[in-house]
């Protein structure tokens, strides 16, 4: 993601007042899951191993850019991401949207000048052949957010 990194940079240094996600922190969601205790999280572990079993390997990349709710009255600046919809719609939970957070606003805000200038962004592709099951711990009121640890790597199956 660093070639992101490079194209997003110019963009973080004219936005200061956005909270900006560090690029070690970038990842794209497949489902949020919140807080849940020990009993859940292995429901959940045994959940997404059916599913990544039945999903083979597939290409993606990062391309475009966009923002939620919406450009004009924005709360979050996301990259996009191309890849294959059908392998998408049987690995992620309906209705999620393949993303990654580059920045946060405290405030709604109008973002479309900076969606517009990263909608020709295209990144390189590389092969999906693994999930991620991640634990999010916040952090202290000095450190700016999340700390992830994963909890378990999940192989793609055939497909």
């Amino acid at each position: 993601m660093l070639h992101l990194d490079e194209r997003v940079d110019v963009t973080r240094s004219a936005l200061p007042g956005l909270r900006w996600v560090p690029a070690a922190r970038w990842h794209i969601t497949l489902e949020f899951l919140g807080e849940c205790g020990r009993h859940e999280a292995d429901r959940q572990l045994a959940r997404w191993s059916r599913r990544a079993a039945r999903v083979g390997p597939f290409d993606m990349s990062l391309a475009g850019a966009g923002a939620f709710p919406r450009a004009w009255k924005a709360r979050v600046l996301y990259a996009g991401v191309h890849t294959d919809p059908d392998a998408w719609g049987r690995l992620a939970v309906a209705g999620q949207v393949p993303h990654v957070t580059l920045a946060r606003t405290r405030q709604t805000q109008d973002l479309a000048g900076v969606v517009e200038s990263l909608a020709t962004y295209t990144g390189p592709a590389w092969r999906v052949d693994q999930i991620a099951m991640m634990a999010s711990y916040l952090r202290g009121s000095g450190d700016r957010g999340p700390r992830y640890e994963p909890v378990e790597t999940l192989q793609l199956g055939p497909g």
